[in-house]
């Protein structure tokens, strides 16, 4: 069997079941659009599980950085002064900033996968309906806190594509003896 029907297999199993999970047991723990992300970005930054172990490092330090970016966009009173778009960009611009120069530490050094976590977590903070960007959300000790939910996203997300390439591989390379003939 080709690797990519192998992975198409893999994929659509294991993905079928963590939609399942994401939208039935674990709902709000887990987003499948984070763990589908996560997975794909491991795969593009090379695939290996050190690879993987880069992506969730660098992810879990961009959620950090974008969750104490909200923490300052919706505390400090400067928002009613320059206004909130002003406000909120001078602070992604400043946090953006600070990640990537982050990049000179060898540990942080897989910028794309920062990338990932902090805009994820802005993704999750602002993609509602209602705007998660709250002191409850941000500060409670609750599944909704993006400290929680995108962090369990991620390290799943690397499970899930480590997983499926490694099973993908392993159906790929089965080769089948020929029955010799009589």
């Amino acid at each position: 069997m080709s690797f990519v029907a192998a992975l198409a297999i893999c994929l659509g199993v294991i993905g079928g079941i963590l939609a399942y999970l994401c939208l039935g047991p674990a709902a709000g723990a887990m987003h499948i659009w984070l763990i589908f992300i996560g997975a794909a970005a491991g795969v593009a930054l090379g695939g290996t599980p050190e690879a993987y172990k880069n992506m969730v490092i660098c992810a879990l330090m961009g959620m950090v950085v974008a969750w104490a970016a909200s923490l300052v966009v919706i505390n400090v009173p400067l928002a009613a002064t320059l206004t909130l778009p002003v406000w909120a960009g001078i602070v992604v611009g400043v946090t953006t900033g600070v990640f990537v120069a982050f990049g000179h530490i060898p540990l942080f050094a897989t910028i794309p996968a920062t990338v990932v976590g902090y805009a994820g977590t802005f993704a999750y903070l602002l993609g509602d309906p209602k705007s998660l960007l709250t002191n409850d959300v941000l500060l409670g000790a609750k599944i909704t806190n993006p400290l929680f939910c995108m962090t369990l996203s991620i390290l799943v997300a690397a499970a899930f594509g480590l997983m499926s390439l490694k099973l993908a591989t392993i159906m790929s390379t089965r080769t089948t003896t020929p029955v010799p003939a009589e």
